[in-house]
């Protein structure tokens, strides 16, 4: 009552210093709830900024939880209100997660977390994988294996990372371990090692070899690839491998060797592998190092014991060392070296030892790296690389070479040394995000490159034969009393070498434009330059996603974009690698044509880059159980390809041409086309364990599908058809599944359709079916199918982890052919060869220490 007097005799209402004392308390409220921004750091156990990782902030009374995902400099921002302790989680996939507890936010607007590598062997006991989730900011169409699945997916011959490859959906690997990615031809492919581009300069066939213990993941991006990648409308092969960090690891594979029983025991394989790891200085310099080599007594026993047995050997290594110069600039080189030596390359039942050549190949890649992280957000990547590939092929002897429709004699005709080499700079800026209208990230950078392609080629003359008989002592010799035995006799100009060179410049600019939280929207657009094509080419590109909720458990993506390749070398430096002079032979063996010259020229007036429109949609699913399903269909139309054109074609049948000069020009009128639908469900465990299925329909043709040139003895107009690699219907399915008492299950299997084939007469010229008139005439291998199962333990022996693995590969003991007798006019015509049985396989690994 006196309170309320004193009021009055104020002269001031009560209900206003109510209304006034509530103000004063929501104002001190407000003031005490005032957000504040800490910005978020995630890098790994060496300090390198990690990506694409999320973030999840709790306070300790429940009333807020804030997400993020980091920048490509491993930051995101958020806002927190009040003092209350938080608690953190980072999460990506192939990291453990970590958590922090207890964090005071308002005494720091800053906050470091660091994320560890999954391994093999966990140092401590309760590390949690990071589990899979849908990330609502990838727009890209992406497939990936960690460098764990690498180890543990069982396939033939584990000693060549490329065989892994195959069984990533949209990748396909044809019968020379070559891999198609969408259908594309390899040097449609982007492959970068590291970040460095490493693709064979002159044929774009990847070559690189390294231990398939090294590798930290494998990524495909298979569409809505960003402006950052070029020269490859196939899509970008990334190979990442791992560094050293301040603990001292040793782990060794295979290096006992296996044993055979093809006519009797004997050595089979020795495939050891060797990877050392650890801190050149505790916490700011480390080394990492992988160790391989190969030896194979190949035995053939299709062919005559005696003549049967091919050696092939390689040795290799991977060093790098990462150096912390300062908590912002960190530095990293490697250098890869590796050699290789087949005896009889490419023997076969076909191919007796003695028709085929020695190959020696060596390789060698360096890279120096420096990557610089701004206090304002920002990240500078400067590259330098460099690799080379020499490539030496002999014949085994001196005898005329010679092909019936049924094998191969004689010594090999082709001896060849090349060597290819590329050198590399490079550039990337992340600028520092900005908000406007929802948060961009801005990124520009540059690529030079310096080609080079040097070759020297040499062949002797070959000759085909109507029947299956050897080659008499007089060759194809025809005289009054006695008719040639050959179809064929094709003849090559003297020693043909020359050097090509080549100069590639590119850069890009793309914005990733955060709308809402739910829908990003990333455009760019790229420039390439080359001095062999010397036109200015620009690339366009635009994709979306969308997720239907917070939770983020649906998500649909969508994009499309222009592609040029990088231009094949190898096909500008045709026409200086020789040309071949051809006489044709009746069925009674009498000459009908004179010489016929085949040349390869190219119009350099009119050459123009390839053009490839890209575009695809994409589903994303969780469903319960934690499956995840993704759907996506992909379709690509490509213009201006390069292929070599017969240009004035006449008929070489009887009654033959006399002194006739086949020109064959490089021209840019090839279209391809591919499309696919895939369907893909997955499952990831604790430890390391997971399963998945894909099936792909898909569909890769062109309008051109010849590759002529000087060892193509076929002469035809271009023709329309399927790739070789094409494969219409295609199921994946492999997983790493625990058992009981410690064992694991492995698998993989893979059923598609067979590849398909051209059929050829005694003259090696394309040929229809026999009773049809239709040429080009292809049939298919019969279908592929394999299963290889494997069981594993893995325990603790002298104080060291091992892990002990036997099983089987291609279980059901199916014939994958290989090979395929094509020649109409042969006996011996659609005669299948050259497929393997089932094997039983083992493998020890001494995995050293926690």
């Amino acid at each position: 009552m006196e309170q309320r007097l004193r009021g009055q005799a104020m002269g001031i209402p009560g209900h206003r210093v109510l209304l006034f004392g509530w103000l004063l308390l929501s104002c001190a409220y407000a003031q005490n709830q005032t957000s504040q921004r800490i910005t978020i750091t995630v890098v790994d156990e060496n300090g390198v900024a990690i990506a694409a990782a999320r973030v999840a902030l709790t306070s300790s009374d429940g009333l807020q939880s804030l997400h993020c995902q980091t920048s490509p400099a491993g930051m995101c921002t958020l806002a927190v209100q009040g003092a209350s302790p938080y608690k953190a989680r980072v999460e990506k996939e192939n990291f453990y997660a970590t958590e922090a507890g207890d964090l005071h936010l308002d005494q720091s607007n800053s906050l470091e977390l660091t994320l560890v590598h999954q391994r093999e062997v966990r140092e401590v006991v309760n590390v949690v994988e990071s589990p899979p989730a849908i990330n609502p900011e990838q727009v890209n169409a992406q497939e990936q294996i960690s460098g764990v699945d690498v180890i543990n997916l069982p396939y033939p011959a584990t000693r060549d990372y490329r065989n892994a490859l195959n069984y990533i959906p949209q990748l396909v690997n044809d019968i020379y371990t070559q891999p198609h990615i969408t259908g594309a031809e390899t040097y449609q492919t982007l492959v970068s090692f590291d970040g460095f581009n490493v693709t064979q300069p002159a044929n774009g066939q990847l070559l690189l070899r390294v231990s398939t213990d090294a590798f930290r993941s494998v990524n495909v991006q298979t569409s809505r690839v960003s402006a950052q990648y070029g020269k490859g409308s196939g899509g970008v092969l990334e190979l990442n491998t791992a560094t050293g960090d301040d603990h001292f690891r040793f782990a060794a594979t295979d290096f006992i060797p296996s044993v055979q029983n093809k006519r009797g025991i004997t050595l089979d394989k020795l495939n050891p592998r060797f990877t050392t790891s650890g801190p050149i200085v505790k916490g700011r310099v480390w080394f990492f190092d992988a160790a391989d080599a190969e030896y194979a007594n190949i035995i053939v026993t299709e062919l005559k014991p005696g003549n049967d047995h091919d050696v092939f050997w390689r040795v290799g290594n991977l060093f790098k060392v990462q150096g912390n110069l300062t908590s912002r600039n960190i530095l990293t080189s490697s250098f890869n070296v590796n050699f290789a030596h087949d005896r009889h390359s490419g023997m076969s039942l076909e191919n007796p030892p003695a028709t085929t050549p020695a190959i020696n190949q060596s390789m060698y890649q360096g890279s120096l790296k420096d990557q610089y992280y701004f206090s304002s957000g920002q990240l500078l990547e400067t590259g330098f690389g460099f690799n080379r590939y020499d490539f030496d092929q002999a014949p085994r002897g001196t005898d005329p070479y010679y092909l019936n429709p049924d094998t191969a004699g004689g010594s090999y005709y082709f001896t060849a040394h090349t060597q290819a080499d590329r050198w590399q700079l490079y550039s990337n800026l992340f600028l520092k995000p900005l908000d406007w209208h929802g948060n961009h990230q801005f990124k520009v950078g540059l690529d030079l490159d310096r080609l080079r392609y040097d070759f020297n080629f040499l062949r002797q003359p070959i000759s085909y034969l109507r029947t299956v008989e050897p080659l008499p002592p007089d060759g194809c010799k025809v005289t009054p009393v006695k008719p040639s035995p050959c179809s064929r006799y094709s003849e090559f100009s003297g020693p043909s070498f020359g050097e090509r060179h080549n100069l590639e410049v590119s850069g890009y600019a793309q914005d990733r434009w955060l709308i809402t939280n739910r829908f990003l929207l990333e455009a760019g657009l790229r420039f390439d330059w080359d001095e062999i094509i010397r036109h200015g080419l620009f690339s366009p590109r635009l994709a979306a996603t969308y997720v239907l909720s917070q939770s983020a458990n649906t998500k649909f993506s969508a994009g499309l974009g222009v592609f040029h390749d990088a231009t094949p070398m190898f096909l500008f430096a045709r026409p200086e690698a020789g040309t071949r002079i051809d006489n044709f032979y009746d069925p009674s063996g009498n000459l009908i044509s004179g010489q016929i010259t085949s040349v390869f020229s190219i119009n350099r007036a009119t050459p123009e880059a390839s053009r490839y429109l890209n575009w695809s949609v994409g589903l994303e699913q969780k469903l319960p159980g934690q499956m995840y399903l993704k759907a996506e269909f992909i379709q690509k139309r490509g213009t201006n390809g390069f292929a070599y054109n017969w240009i004035n074609p006449v008929d070489l049948g009887p009654p033959g041409v006399q002194n006739y000069t086949a020109q064959f020009q490089l021209r840019n009128h090839r279209e391809d086309h591919f499309h696919s639908f895939e369907i893909n469900l997955r499952r990831v465990f604790e430890k390391g364990h997971l399963i998945m299925g894909s099936y792909i329909r898909s569909r890769s043709r062109s309008s051109q599908v010849l590759d002529f040139n000087v060892d193509n003895p076929v002469f035809n107009t271009q023709q329309p058809g399927p790739y070789p690699w094409d494969a219409p219907n295609r199921f994946l399915s492999w997983g790493f599944l625990p058992l009981v008492k410690g064992f694991d299950f492995g698998y993989s299997t893979e059923f598609r359709t067979g590849f398909p084939f051209y059929l050829l007469d005694n003259q090696q010229q394309l040929a229809p079916l026999p009773g049809t008139q239709t040429i080009p005439s292809f049939l298919r291998f019969p279908q592929y199918f394999t299963l290889n199962t494997h069981l594993e333990k893995r325990f603790r022996a002298f104080g060291f982890f091992w892990a002990i693995r036997g099983g089987f590969d291609n279980l059901t003991a199916r014939k994958n052919y290989g090979n395929v007798n094509h020649n109409v006019d042969s006996p011996q015509f659609l005669t299948f060869s050259g497929h393997s049985g089932r094997a039983f396989t083992g493998r020890i690994r001494f995995l050293g220490r926690k």
